[in-house]
């Protein structure tokens, strides 16, 4: 995933307060792709978290002493 448009997205609104601007204009297709971009990196988060949970595993140990 390359996160291009979020760090676009970062870039220029820095920008824009370091100029002082007080408004944001943003075209839509700057903000489809930064949505694109968001949508992805939040799949992904979620397939790593599923990877990693682990499920509760139940061992069962039986111990038998035999003719002891």
């Amino acid at each position: 995933m390359s996160g291009l448009y979020i760090r676009k997205f970062i870039d220029r609104l820095q920008q824009a307060e370091l100029k002082g601007q007080k408004d944001f204009v943003c075209p839509v297709a700057d903000a489809k792709n930064l949505h694109n971009d968001i949508t992805r990196l939040l799949l992904d988060l979620e397939a790593v978290k599923q990877a990693t949970e682990q499920p509760d595993k139940t061992v069962t140990v039986e111990l038998e002493g035999g003719s002891f």
